[in-house]
């Protein structure tokens, strides 16, 4: 007993485990809802303190957090929970509750950890990511755009081409210039916008020169990328990881728009590749003047889309439409003019607008210009002609300037005014104010006349190239002479050296080296020079003869040449420098520039403005935008007696590290006294000491003021929307306020924050008059902000409010106590109408009543975005009639013009239409979006057909009491009946509403209007995380019209389903047959829940639907269910009558199903025969399907299914346990329909991709169904087939159970098969199946799960178009091919095999082959590389006797093959193929090649790292040894401790570059050579090493270990980069310094046991250091140009012995991190070159000292702080 006892009791134990545990959840289950509700309310509060962060992210467009979307879907679960089960008696119930509780507890305390990790970005979105709630419009037709008929086709084979689904890689636009190339590119960029079809979108305008650094950086600027790098390969690696990071696996696409091609541009350069299918789906549109251009680019004959000229009526109707003339004449002469600028639409715009309002002689005077040129010299003349018209000098002069810009350039209006107020254009102009408006009126007239184009930023122009290259043309003449290039310049010619030269404007990004100082330039007004970097230099004496200079403008030059001398200077009247590299700079010289007018440093390195600004007496304006720590000093204000115009504000930001601008007391009331005379400041009363009370604005007419907060932010955010001038942005209380006196400029604002926190209206602040009436305050205010005055009851008086005429924005957050917007005491008549007003947004008010009580109207008629959040005081939005009372838009309150409404947070809000509003008339609201209004029940009343009018998007958010989006009552047959088809509604969006269960609740049983109408534009559904969500449609909404639908995506949903199916009693069941119709339709909506689809609803009017998104879609069994009778006899007869007409899906393009854990088939059909027969082409434009984690499912399709999918291209299945084949018929019973079908049947001829991955049961991926059951009886020709032979790639990983991949039926018809990758399968034995295949009858998936052999349809292999095959970690694997598989593999590019442990050959010998065969030459005409690694059984590539020619062979890659003594015994030519890589690196290959053979002695030549316990295991008769080692390249090893072998060192003579990385017991990369017995000195000398880089190798102590028996010499050595080589202490000793004579780079980071590069050698004696006369040795470093030392936290010099050193080209130098440092040298250290060093501080000037000098004043700021 005691012996049964011991055996039982553990069994009981472990039985009674889940008891118990099952028990805890019904014991317990009080306690768990009880934690759980406690441990949700502290995550919910934790989620609510960061929301408003949230909110302005999204507001402002930065970049958010995802992790509060998590929070929200937990919190939905917990709101599916009872909250108190104490009074429950079901024990089911209790169960259930208790472990939902239990589990939900564990994902709260997740939340929570993970939500205090949140960090907050203020990164901004990048700007070509394509907004995904943007309108999506089907239609193509826009008002911004000529939209000419001749040019249509071309617009809709080019937007053709951009689908998705359409084979086009590359779109090219082809047409001469000015034709309206990039007009028809912009009209395709927005329709493509709108439509959604690409998640990215980035342009870049290339231009006639083209600069791969420039392109870099336009896309980096759309994709919010920080390009730091300086070489074009780096940047294009960052962009190209970007994208991969981004492309979401293929689901996101990318737009890259490049406009205006001259030449070729390589998309490698932007990170792309010039081939599709590569890991990034994107697509090309670029527009040029040359089709060779674009053919050379890889663009398809079939894909350059010409835009040609405009036809003879569409030029007279472009022309008509920019100057109207009645008099016939005129008109008989304009079309002469149109005519004769031949369809080219520029030319034609422009003299429209160069006409418009002229006389007729000016009419014959332009016909008379043009009459006698043809279409190639037609637009200049047109040119030359509207210049010639400008008459009035002045807008001649700023056209001119405006060519000074390089091409497609955002011009700003500001700086031409300054240009042109220092070259004095501007007649009798004495203020600054009166050159912008003379700037405005000029550009005004050249936009007016086509010569000039708006942009899309405010404050500038653009010109078009056409016209820019006209000005250019013009600069050549004698009058206007000037030297403009803005492309690659790399040095200056003496053709740019002219004595008439006037104006000179230059990129010098490309140019090197000095500017030759014999350039004079007598006659230079203009001298204007951008992008140069520090390799430009200045001569001394450049400025020299340079007397009539006017203006000097420096954008982005890292030295900028200053002249020294007055006499340079005299004329002097304008200096821009602009972002320029100018710490420690002395810019003390300016103050001799004693005409100076105008002098800007924005956005400037400038640390210190030197007094000696003060002696510009003549200073007017001075500009200070963005100096950031910017201090100045006493002096500078005092004396600018004449400065009208001071900016120093901020536009964006402030550095962290580096703050405001900084001055001291004196400096602020210098400042005072100076603002007196101001009539322009910009300047921010935040941070700093500076007070408002002792300023002066009473002269201000230009302002933007802060005070108590930045300028930048929602100043910036409103300047892209309203480009307003004069801003004030107050955070004070109200004493502060009216004692700075800046309420004084309330009249002149335009912009106005507020944040007074006891002001209780706007009089307190306002300036109090004497007069009466009060003047108007706030006449031109355009925007006011005002956000928690936590006094203020009303914001309006009645009178402020009629005088509010140009308000545009209001917005109201945060005021406690506000009660209403506008206040009248007294009830009246009064009509109240705010014209301007076009956005309200009103949060966080808990006290508001109403907008406006007591009035007879309150008018709004421009308002078109209604925003509110945080009002709890109304139940609903609109009201039902003049009585309501908790409405907030009562009916005195008329916006006529309403499209946004956005509702958040109103926690009474229970609908927003009352459910009888019958009428909409009044209402256009075109979006409507609605989140966190728990309490809400109805969106729309129980007929929404009135107000879906203009509805386009609907989105609703966290509304946990709606049930249904829309109540419609079937019954309302007048109001359905008489609604006209025109409607909007596009999008609906629903998430995080737990309750909501349909988006149609339909009641009543009146079925005359057989078609509701009313949403036949909705082109996308979304619903995500709303648990107890049943399906979209169901058969109560059969006859909708929803013709217009793209997309549906339900994610997240239908968990409850299963828990809220009834369980009907039998006597109910009996009660079936007598109910309604609407009853019935209901039952089958209960019964049809586990299908999405059902075959009542397959039929209906989905025709256009092209993506289905499923995921996590609880309960679901089916998608499509076919042909099924039990639910399809359920629905009305007219329905089937109309259904049956329909195709079935015949658009459908995506099919997107993730985590269907209960899906257990996709499509389901119970009657083939009969669908085949009714249904017309169903799914037949099906190309993408993506199926991952579904749990259930045993396969894809079925064979006839698969007949259907004719376009199908891609199918990627992943991570689905139960799938056992991708093509079954085991559920097909037609069998005889099968095989007559089939036979006739191509599959799948677009196939390009199949991937399978992580499909643990899957034994063959399948296809031939029941074909193989009688292929062991049929006779040749019978067409058998599988999934993969039509696949054009195929890749394969972690499918454990498969056996073999290519089935022997169809590895003779791999006709399509160009790339083959298979990635840790341990089952597969082979890649191509040899063995036969099972003839099991009852086998109906067609695997082989037998051994009957059947012989194969084609006994050879056939892969003809085979280019790339990688196979890798395949652990059973012998070999790849067969012999006579060989023959054709004439394709065959890439092949790569690694880590596959029992492979002993590639190809296998095939026994039966004659002895012919075996002589036979293979040949591989284009393979280019193999790459063999990690194969310890691998014995040889072939062991027969066959020759083996490799023609393009010039990549192969042998290492971890030790078992491999030989490549082919018959022997190999490899003609192309010079080296060969191994585990050591690359290696020279000598005239053998690949010819070596060790059999005999069984010796590898090829070395092993691995296993190696000091240094690998090397022989001098190995053929890849040290003697022929080019390059040294070992990564991830982690046994072996020395590379290369003291004994190897001098067979090094080849040696070019040694890369090693994450070695991480490696502690030498050179072996320290043993003590000899003689006392000879080894000289190693490496005179081909370039390259050092040593990475991650944390045991390393030395690189090389110099001693008495052993000296390096290094004598081509360039470069050295050595990261994360913790234990490292030096890199050179003082002995080796002396060869480093070529040394160029070297760049050493987080080596935190370095104490010094160069240390002196240990055997040499201290008094050898000097020399006998007792001088210092000087060792110099003669090539060094760049030095970079970072995180060195142990480095206390570069050298610390007493030798001076001499750096003579040293440039660069970058010190960051290393607190340690006392001195870079204890010698003297020569650095003339050096102009600033860098650190994480910034960058500091050093031109002046030398580098010990600069450590030494640091040492009180360390290095580690910088």
């Amino acid at each position: 007993m005691d012996v049964v006892n011991a055996i039982l009791k553990p069994v009981a134990e472990t039985l009674m485990e889940p008891v118990k545990k099952h028990l805890g959840y019904i014991i317990s289950s009080t306690k768990h809802v009880r934690d759980m509700s406690n441990k949700m309310r502290e995550l919910n509060a934790t989620r609510h303190a960061e929301e408003d962060h949230l909110d302005r992210n999204i507001r402002t467009r930065l970049e958010i957090s995802d992790q509060l979307e998590e929070v929200e879907k937990i919190d939905a679960k917990v709101k599916t929970l009872p909250s108190d089960v104490t009074a429950c008696c079901s024990l089911k119930i209790k169960h259930e509750v208790g472990r939902e509780a239990l589990k939900l507890i564990v994902e709260i305390e997740s939340a929570t950890r993970q939500h205090s990790l949140i960090t907050w970005t203020d990164h901004p979105i990048p700007l070509g990511k394509v907004d995904s709630m943007k309108k999506a419009s089907s239609s193509t037709a826009s008002t911004d755009y000529n939209d000419f008929q001749s040019r249509e086709k071309t617009f809709t084979q080019a937007l053709k081409a951009l689908e998705p689904n359409n084979a086009s890689h590359m779109i090219a636009l082809c047409g001469m210039g000015g034709v309206g190339k990039t007009t028809m590119m912009q009209r395709l960029k927005k329709v493509v916008k709108q439509n959604r079809m690409f998640s990215y979108m980035v342009e870049a305008v290339i231009g006639e020169k083209t600069d791969p650094i420039a392109i870099q950086q336009a896309v980096a600027d759309y994709l919010r990328i920080e390009l730091k790098e300086s070489t074009k390969p780096a940047r294009a690696d960052k962009l190209r990881e970007w994208f991969k990071a981004n492309s979401g696996e293929g689901k996101n696409k990318f737009l890259v728009i490049l406009d205006d091609v001259w030449q070729s541009v390589d998309l490698e350069d932007i990170g792309l590749s010039p081939f599709p299918n590569q890991g990034v789906d994107f697509k090309v549109l670029l527009t040029s003047r040359d089709e060779h251009v674009c053919t050379v680019m890889g663009v398809g004959s079939n894909s350059i889309l010409n835009v040609g000229l405009l036809i003879e009526a569409e030029a007279q109707s472009l022309f008509q439409q920019f100057v109207e003339t009645s008099e016939p004449e005129l008109h008989k002469i304009g079309e002469d003019i149109v005519r004769k600028c031949c369809g080219l639409p520029i030319a034609i715009k422009t003299m429209a607008c160069t006409l418009r309002n002229k006389r007729k002689d000016a009419w014959k005077d332009a016909l008379s210009r043009i009459e006698h040129y043809d279409l190639r010299n037609v637009a200049p003349k047109v040119f030359e002609t509207s210049y010639h018209n400008l008459h009035d000098k002045e807008t001649k002069s700023v056209f001119l300037m405006c060519g000074l810009f390089p091409e497609d350039f955002n011009i700003p209006t500001e700086e031409l005014m300054r240009y042109g107020w220092g070259l004095k254009i501007f007649d009798r102009v004495y203020t600054f104010i009166k050159a912008r408006n003379r700037i405005n009126t000029c550009i005004e007239r050249l936009v007016q006349t086509n010569l000039l184009i708006e942009s899309d930023d405010v404050g500038c122009v653009k010109m078009h190239d056409l016209v820019r290259a006209f000005v250019l043309g013009m600069y050549s003449e004698v009058e206007h002479a000037s030297v403009v290039n803005h492309g690659n310049m790399p040095r200056w010619t003496e053709n740019d050296t002219t004595d008439s030269c006037k104006a000179i404007s230059l990129t010098c990004e490309s140019m090197s080296g000095n500017i030759p100082g014999d350039f004079k330039f007598p006659n230079l007004t203009i001298l204007k020079l951008m992008h140069g970097d520090k390799s430009l230099r200045f001569p001394q004496d450049f400025y020299e003869g340079m007397e009539k200079l006017q203006v000097i403008s420096y954008d982005k030059m890292k030295y900028p040449m200053l002249p020294l001398s007055p006499q340079c200077s005299t004329n002097l009247r304008v200096l821009h420098l602009h972002e320029c590299s100018l710490k420690m700079f002395d810019c003390s010289c300016i103050g001799n520039m004693a005409n100076v007018e105008v002098l800007s440093f924005a956005n400037s390195g400038i640390e210190m403005l030197p007094s000696t600004i003060g002696n510009l007496k003549k200073l007017r304006l001075l500009d200070l935008t963005d100096c950031h720590g910017l201090h100045i000093t006493h002096g500078v204000f005092n004396n600018l007696v004449k400065l009208e115009e001071l900016y120093m504000g901020f536009s964006d930001r402030p550095d962290q590290t580096r703050g405001n601008i900084s001055m001291t007391d004196v400096s602020y009331n210098e400042l005072a006294e100076c603002s007196k005379g101001l009539s322009a400041l910009e300047f921010q009363f935040f941070e700093n000491n500076a007070q408002p009370n002792n300023m002066s604005f009473g002269k201000l007419k230009r302002f933007k003021i802060s005070m108590g907060c930045t300028l930048y932010g929602g100043s910036d955010y409103f300047k892209k929307t309203y480009p307003v001038q004069n801003t004030l942005k107050l955070v004070t209380n109200k004493g502060e306020l009216l004692d700075s006196r800046m309420n004084e400029l309330f009249v002149e604002t335009e912009m106005l924050c507020l944040s007074v926190d006891d002001m209780n209206d706007l009089g307190d602040v306002c300036v109090k008059s004497s007069r009466s009436p009060q003047p108007s305050v706030f006449k031109i205010l355009r925007v006011f902000v005002v956000s928690k005055c936590v006094e203020l009851r009303y914001l309006f008086t009645i009178g402020v409010a009629k005088d509010l005429s140009n308000l545009e924005h209001l917005e109201v957050d945060s005021c406690n106590n506000m009660e209403q917007l506008i206040c009248i005491e007294n009830a009246g008549k009064e009509t109240i109408t705010l014209l301007k007003l076009k956005i309200l947004s009103l949060s966080g008010l808990p006290k508001l009543s109403g907008l406006c009580q007591n009035v007879n109207k309150l008018e709004l008629p421009q308002l078109i975005e209604l925003k509110l959040k945080g009002i709890p005081g109304f139940t609903c939005i609109y009201p039902q009639n003049k009585l309501e009372t908790s409405s907030l838009l009562k009916e005195e309150v008329v916006i006529p013009k309403l499209e946004t409404l956005q509702i958040d947070e109103m926690e009474n809000l229970k609908e927003i239409w009352h459910y009888k509003v019958s009428n909409g008339e009044r209402v256009k609201l075109r979006k409507i979006e609605v989140s966190n209004c728990d309490k809400l029940v109805n969106l729309f009343p129980h007929n929404p057909m009135s107000l879906l009018h203009h509805l386009e998007e609907l989105e609703v958010k966290k509304c946990g009491s709606i049930e249904s989006l829309f109540n419609i009552d079937l019954d309302c047959v007048d109001a359905i009946g008489e609604e006209d088809n025109m409607r909007s509604l596009r999008n609906i969006k629903v998430k995080n509403s737990w309750k909501l269960r349909e988006v149609w609740c339909i009641k009543g049983e009146n079925n005359s209007c057989p078609l509701v109408s009313g949403f036949q534009a909705v082109e996308s559904i979304s619903i995500e995380s709303c648990k107890r969500f049943r399906n979209v449609f169901t058969p109560t909404t059969t006859n909708f019209n929803m013709g217009a639908l793209l997309e549906i995506s339900i994610d997240d949903c239908g968990e409850y389903m299963e828990n809220e199916k009834s369980e009907k009693s039998s006597q109910e069941q009996e009660q079936t047959d007598i109910l309604s119709e609407e009853v019935k339709l209901q039952a089958v909506t209960d019964t049809i829940s586990n299908v999405v689809f059902t075959s009542c609803l397959i039929h209906s009017f989905y025709n256009n639907l092209r993506k289905l998104n499923l995921e996590k879609y609880g309960g679901v069994e089916v998608v499509f269910e076919i042909e099924s009778s039990t639910s399809r006899e359920l629905v009305t007869t007219y329905h089937k009558q109309q259904q049956q007409q329909q195709p079935i899906f015949p658009n459908l393009e995506e099919l997107y199903l993730y985590y269907m854990d209960n899906m257990s088939h996709v499509w389901k059909c119970n009657n083939w025969n009969k669908f085949l027969q009714q249904s017309e082409s169903p799914f037949h434009n099906l190309t993408t399907i993506h199926m991952s984690d579904c749990k259930s499912i045993k396969y894809l399709f079925s064979p006839l299914m698969a007949e259907l999918l004719s376009n199908l291209k891609r199918i990627n299945i992943d991570e689905c346990d139960g799938i056992e084949e991708i093509v079954s018929k085991r559920d097909d019973v037609d069998e005889e329909m099968t095989t007559s079908t089939h036979s006739s049947t191509i599959l799948f001829p677009h196939l390009d991709s199949l991937t399978l991955f992580r499909l643990d049961n899957l034994k063959c991926i399948g296809g031939g169904g029941a074909f193989l059951d009688r292929f062991k009886f049929s006779q040749a020709g019978v067409v058998c087939w599988s999934l993969c032979q039509y696949s054009r790639e195929i890749e394969i990983r972690s499918c454990h159970a498969l056996s073999s991949v290519i089935p022997c039926y169809a590895s003779g018809q791999m006709q399509k098969l160009r790339v083959l990758k298979i990635e840790r399968c341990k089952g597969v034995k082979e890649v191509f199946e040899t063995q036969g295949i099972s003839s099991n009858k009852n086998n109906k998936s067609g695997c082989d799960e037998g051994n009957d052999e059947i012989p194969r349809v084609n006994s050879i292999i056939m892969l003809p178009n085979l280019m790339i095959l990688e196979i890798s970690k395949c652990g059973s694997l012998e070999h790849i091919f067969t012999f006579s598989a060989l023959e054709s593999l004439r394709q065959l590019e890439e092949l790569m095999i690694l880590d596959c442990g029992s492979m002993k050959v590639i190809v296998k010998e095939e026994h039966a082959s004659s002895s012919s065969s075996s002589k036979e030459a293979v040949v591989f005409p284009r393979l280019k590389s193999i790459k063999l690694f990690n194969l310890p059984e691998l014995e040889g590539f072939f062991l027969g006797m066959n020759e083996f020619r490799w023609p393009s062979l010039a990549y192969v890659v042998i290492k971890n093959c030790p078992q491999m003594t030989v490549f082919a015994p018959g022997g190999s030519t490899a003609p192309m193929l010079k080296h060969i890589h191994t585990a050591l690196g690359k290696h020279s290959l000598g005239e053998s090649g690949l010819n070596f053979h060790n059999v005999a002695h069984r010796q590898t030549p090829f070395p092993s790292l691995h296993g190696a316990i000091s240094c690998p295991v090397t022989t001098e008769g190995m053929r890849w040894s040290f003697h022929n080692l080019i390059e040294l390249d070992v990564g991830c090893n982690r046994d072996v401790k020395k590379i290369i072998p003291s004994s190897e060192m001098l067979q090094l003579q080849k040696l070019e570059k040694i890369h090693v990385r994450y070695c991480h017991v490696l502690e030498e990369v050179f072996e320290t050579a043993l003590e000899s017995a003689t006392t000879t000195t080894t000289v190693f000398n490496l005179p081909n090493l370039r390259h050092v880089e040593l990475k991650v190798v944390s045991a390393l102590r030395y690189i090389w270990k110099s001693n008495r028996w052993t000296v390096f010499d290094f004598p081509n050595l360039t470069r050295v980069d050595i990261r994360g080589c913790e234990r490292l202490e030096h890199v050179f000793t003082s002995s080796m310094v002396g060869s480093l004579l070529q040394l160029q780079e070297l760049h050493i980071w987080d080596c935190y046991h370095m104490e010094e590069i160069i240390v002196k050698d240990t055997n040499v004696d201290v008094e050898a250091d000097e020399e006998s006369d007792g001088k210092t040795n000087e060792i110099v470093l003669p090539c060094l140009k760049s030095l970079t030392l970072d995180w060195l936290p142990c480095l206390k010099g570069f050298s610390l012995g007493k030798e001076d050193f001499s750096f003579p080209l040293l440039d660069t130098l970058e010190i960051n991190n290393c607190p340690e440092i006392t001195t870079f040298t204890k010698g003297n250290s020569a650095t003339p070159r050096l102009k600033e060093i860098e650190t994480s501080f910034g960058s500091f000037f050093v031109a002046e000292t030398d580098i010990n000098s600069f450590i030494k004043i640091k040492q009180k700021v360390p290095l580690a702080d910088c």
